[in-house]
């Protein structure tokens, strides 16, 4: 068996108790384990926030949260260095919340990862169209920050046009994929849409995006980095497995200013 490649997995929900993610301190310990395994040396906390997704965790008790992960994960799994961030809904007014710290930037600088809701109750499917993706992504943007969509591939709206991707890119917007959603996944139009945009080299970032232990979601990253690797140029796998993360661990925040 090879070798895992290294990486840095810029999406998970390890902060115990702040939204849907791990629900214990030693639950996030094991995630992290796991994902020292598959090839992780860096690994970031992103809890959701928003209102819309109905998780609101304080940022001052997040934070006490991260720093007793990092205390004892310093400890059991020094291999492995964590940093925090936040995985924002992305609401037209998410420029106004970030300036309120009402959460986190990606390690303190002007990138942000964010998302849109995608759902199903008793009336059906709900997702959010394009216009709404690309109109508050835009205004994220036009206010000085550097947005990071979060698997874009899991999106309907994305689904449905991929050339969607496309119109993000070069626009600025990052991508980030799940690297389970390369070649573990069971949807074939998530996992095409990953590998599509892989190979049109779109993507910017790679994250386990994991939850928990089973039942929930936990690290499965090795075989979809080694796709990357098998499908795409070194120098690009490269980049999208830790060259591009990097920045994130060097780019120091400058306040944004609204161009408004």
């Amino acid at each position: 068996m090879s070798e895992p490649k290294r990486f840095i997995d810029i999406h998970s929900h390890i902060i115990f108790g702040a939204d849907d993610g791990v629900r214990s301190l030693d639950e996030a310990i094991e995630l992290l384990k796991l994902d020292r395994e598959e090839g992780a040396y860096a690994v970031f906390a992103t809890p959701h926030y928003g209102a819309e997704n109905i998780y609101t965790p304080e940022a001052s008790l997040v934070m006490q949260k991260f720093e007793l992960l990092k205390e004892r994960a310093t400890k059991e799994i020094p291999e492995v260095e964590l940093y925090l961030g936040t995985e924002w809904y992305c609401a037209y007014s998410l420029a106004r919340r970030i300036r309120q710290r009402q959460a986190f930037r990606m390690n303190d600088t002007d990138y942000i990862l964010t998302e849109f809701l995608e759902y199903r109750d008793l009336h059906g499917d709900h997702y959010e169209d394009t216009d709404r993706i690309v109109t508050n992504l835009m205004e994220l943007k036009s206010q000085g920050f550097k947005p990071i969509l979060a698997h874009p591939e899991r999106y309907t709206a994305i689904q449905k046009d991929w050339d969607l991707a496309k119109k993000l890119h070069k626009n600025e917007i990052l991508l980030q994929v799940n690297a389970y959603d390369l070649e573990l996944n069971m949807s074939l139009k998530t996992k095409e849409l990953a590998q599509w945009m892989a190979k049109e080299k779109l993507i910017s970032f790679i994250g386990s995006d994991m939850h928990g232990l089973p039942p929930k979601r936990p690290p499965q990253m090795k075989e979809g980095i080694d796709w990357l690797y098998e499908n795409t140029d070194k120098d690009y796998a490269d980049a999208v497995a830790f060259g591009n993360a990097e920045k994130l661990l060097t780019e120091r925040y400058r306040p944004a200013t609204s161009t408004t």
